[in-house]
């Protein structure tokens, strides 16, 4: 790892656990910049680490969860929806760069398919409460999901990858959970312990070579990122 990796690895780290400590203080002043922060370091660490169209791909797919970071951290409840378009974009940039070498079968079929059961059971969940919210958030459950089902089958992405999708999922379900159904205890902390990891591992693991999902662990080969 290089210098420039290692300390962009380091504000990612330290703004991370700042704004999880900060949650029960806010609003403050620049909250929403602790808040983006560490998403722009992994952007900066996309664009520096993960080779090719790929690479640009997640750094651009991070720019815009950081918009959507801010401007839900701005407006919150009034501009849900724009801050819910922000990192649907995301999600686009994500699919686009997972979309490789498809393998549906074995275990990332079977991570695929979890997914998209998951994906119909809190969409069956969530859709009698959703009223106004209806399209943009249905368009937004599908992307995601896709998002998850495209980075457990795509053959080249890196189980940390597969990893980091699955909890993105988790945590924009928290949030989908908190606001459309139900009050979930300690939902900001659940939501970012989930949200910050999950970005983390989906920039780590694309910058990773030579190591396919847990079907390949046993037998790496080098793998065209």
């Amino acid at each position: 790892m290089t210098r420039t990796s290692k300390i962009f690895y380091l504000i990612f780290f330290s703004f991370a656990v700042a704004f999880i400590a900060t949650l029960h203080m806010r609003p403050y002043p620049f909250v929403y910049l602790v808040k983006a922060v560490p998403i722009y370091s992994l952007a900066v660490l996309a664009f520096l680490n993960i080779a090719g169209l790929r690479g640009k791909l997640i750094g651009l797919g991070l720019v815009f969860s950081g918009v959507g970071d801010i401007v839900l951290e701005l407006a919150g409840d009034s501009l849900f929806a724009v801050g819910l378009g922000a990192f649907l974009v995301a999600h686009l940039f994500y699919i686009a760069a997972f979309t490789k070498d498809i393998r549906f079968k074995g275990p990332r079929g079977m991570v695929a398919v979890a997914i998209m059961v998951y994906g119909c059971f809190i969409g069956f969940v969530m859709v009698p409460n959703l009223g106004d919210m209806l399209v943009p958030v249905v368009a937004y459950l599908l992307v995601i999901v896709a998002m998850g089902v495209l980075a457990a089958l795509g053959g080249t992405n890196h189980w940390l990858v597969v990893a980091g999708a699955c909890l993105f999922i988790a945590s924009d379900s928290l949030i989908a959970v908190n606001r459309f159904i139900a009050p979930v205890p300690y939902s900001s902390l659940l939501i970012m312990a989930t949200y910050y990891p999950a970005q983390l591992l989906i920039t780590a693991g694309a910058s990773l070579h030579g190591i396919g999902f847990v079907a390949n662990l046993g037998r790496p080969k080098q793998l065209c990122l």
